[in-house]
């Protein structure tokens, strides 16, 4: 069960670095053309925005739930996850 949330939360990491990605190549179109700022272009980096806070919100907190799956199991958090951002 823990390695299946742990491909869970590997999976969410590479969404929500998508995301990122996403934004900011929509930001760099937008640097190339700046004479114009259409109305799509900031919806798109808004929705950018708020997919990767999701994919970002379930990245931290699975690994909260696997920690307390964990220490509910073996009575101490998991070994490596002992930094925010190891998955």
């Amino acid at each position: 069960m823990l390695n299946f949330l742990r491909v869970i939360r590997a999976f969410a990491g590479l969404l929500f670095l998508a995301g990122i990605a996403g934004i900011i190549a929509q930001l760099g179109f937008n640097i190339l053309h700046v004479d114009i700022l259409m109305r799509s272009s900031v919806i798109v980096i808004m929705v950018g925005t708020l997919f990767a806070a999701f994919w970002l919100w379930v990245f931290l907190g699975l690994r909260y739930v696997i920690n307390e799956i964990h220490e509910k199991e073996q009575g101490k958090p998991h070994p490596s996850l002992t930094k925010m951002w190891h998955l």
